[in-house]
This record gives C-alpha cells, structure tokens and sequence, in this order.
C-alpha cells in the first residue's frame, strides 16, 4: 500500500501531491549527468538540489498519481536545448520540480526529492547512481542496475499506455496533448553559463 507524498517549492507558493506512492510505483535514483546540474545552476540552485558530488536525488513516477493542489500558475518549463527533457520548476522561487518527456504518451516525472515530505522507506532504495563518471566527487561503489530502473521505468510507461492513464496529466492539456506552459529554450549564452565549471 502506498503513501501520498507532499511536494512544495521552497517559498510554497507552488504544492502538489503525488497520490499512493511506493517503491514499487516509483524508482528513485541519484543522477550526476551534467545536464541536471546545469538546470540546477542555472536557476541558482545547486545549494538546494545537488549532493556534495553534484548528484541530484530522484524520485521516477508517473503523472496520473501528481495532483497539483496550488500554484499550478507557477509552473515553469524549461529545455536545456531544443530536443531535450521538459524540466518543469516554480517560477516563483526558482524551484527545480520534476522532469518529464515531452509528450504525454511517455508518461514519465522524475521530482527532486528535496521538494518531497517523504521518508525513505516510502521512496525505496536508491536503485541506480547514473553517469557516474560525470559526478564532481566520491560516488558509491555499488552504483545499482541500469537494466533494472529501465525495465521498471518502461514496465510502469507500458501499463499507463494500455490502460490509457497516460492521459491523466497535470503537466498536459489532455484534449491537445499540448504542455500547459510555454517551453522556453535555454540562449546559447544561457546554456554557456549554466555549464560552466
């Protein structure tokens, strides 16, 4: 049985749920890739989200369990480069919220989990320490399977496609498939300056 879990931006002015969470409807990971530590830096918050290895704590679920109960005003969306990931924060504070893909059909949102009121035994183990090789410091020698987030990952996306709960997104507009914020893509400037150092 799950628990529903608090999501908050830092000034609260941005709160939402995810409803009936668990180990086993959600992965949670830690990813050192670059990219999310640009989004971080570029909002100005690598204090907030990043681990002292610049890894950033994960928890995967899927949108038809998020429920926005304030602030959905606030949402922001923000591409690293024109085809990359949708990274949604609150515009009010600069909070990094989640990540998802950029259609609905992939139903898929990666929160940080310093935004989430939520204990580790409801998250679950850290399945997998992704890229590695890209962290800023020491990461643990037991970095999980990547075969085993993907099969979950995919397994959960797959089940959301059949029984049509993909559709069920506060991130979408449900009748036009359409992102409920405009995409903004970083400038080449912009993108510079966020992966600088």
């Amino acid at each position: 049985m799950g628990q529903d879990i608090a999501v908050s931006c830092a000034c609260g002015s941005f709160r939402a749920v995810i409803r009936d969470a668990s180990e086993q409807t959600g992965n949670h990971a830690v990813c050192y890739c670059v990219d999310c530590r640009a989004f971080a830096r570029h909002l100005g918050q690598e204090a907030r989200i990043l681990d002292p290895s610049g890894g950033t704590d994960l928890y995967q679920t899927l949108p038809w369990q998020v429920e926005i109960l304030e602030g959905r005003d606030q949402l922001a969306v923000l591409q690293l480069a024109g085809r990359g990931l949708y990274r949604w924060y609150a515009r009010c504070c600069d909070t990094p919220i989640c990540n998802t893909m950029r259609t609905p059909k992939l139903s898929f949102a990666g929160f940080s989990t310093a935004n989430l009121d939520a204990s580790s035994d409801v998250l679950g183990p850290i399945l997998l320490h992704y890229k590695a090789d890209q962290a800023t410091g020491p990461v643990p020698e037991n970095r999980g399977s990547m075969m085993r987030l993907m099969y979950r990952t995919i397994r959960n996306t797959l089940r959301s496609r059949l029984n049509g709960k993909w559709r069920q997104t506060p991130f979408f507009d449900a009748a036009t498939g359409r992102c409920i914020a405009e995409p903004r893509v970083l400038s080449d400037e912009e993108r510079a300056v966020a992966y600088a150092g």
